[in-house]
């Protein structure tokens, strides 16, 4: 099962992200690209309803925002303990991926993607860039091996290119659900 959660804030500054959030996962599942997605508020919200999935998930992607080492919903940062309630979901060939910006950048990116892909014993992707229509920056992290990027690896300098439209290396676009091979 392919699954989408996304980040459901209620904020008046979120609305615009909300609303192109919903957009994403309602053409996703219309394309039969994934088969579920949730709207969550909360970290509660959205793990409770990852256990009550049917079957093995074979795809996780949550889209919202994040930081380097950090996901966050409704700007609480989520906790690698909470995933032990979802792993018995998770096989080793499921791919968790964090749509979400910078959350593998620097040290803190790597600590966090070796925990997570260690923890659930399946490959984690997430960015070290930026996000938006262009989500670049995209590496995986399977577990027990080393991350294939550079902690120095950050944003892009500044530029007049406005920074959602920013993507380096390793660059999707934001409806793509196929991480490719070697990244």
């Amino acid at each position: 099962m392919r699954v989408v959660i996304y980040d459901d804030d209620r904020a008046p500054e979120q609305a615009f992200l909300r609303r192109s959030w919903q957009a994403g996962c309602a053409l996703q599942k219309a394309l039969g690209l994934v088969d579920e997605t949730f709207a969550a508020s909360t970290w509660e919200q959205a793990f409770a309803w990852l256990t009550t999935r049917p079957e093995k998930l074979t795809s996780i992607q949550y889209w919202g925002h994040g930081h380097p080492g950090e996901v966050l919903m409704a700007r609480e940062p989520m906790q690698l303990s909470d995933w032990a309630a979802v792993k018995p979901l998770i096989t080793r060939e499921s791919l968790v991926w964090f749509r979400t910006c910078s959350t593998f950048q620097g040290e803190k990116g790597h600590a966090f993607s070796e925990a997570l892909s260690t923890l659930l014993d399946c490959t984690i992707a997430g960015h070290t860039r930026i996000i938006g229509p262009l989500q670049g920056g995209l590496h995986t992290r399977r577990p027990h091996e080393p991350a294939s990027w550079p902690i120095e690896e950050t944003e892009l300098p500044p530029s007049r290119v406005p920074p959602w439209l920013r993507w380096g290396n390793n660059t999707i676009v934001c409806l793509t659900t196929q991480v490719p091979a070697g990244w």
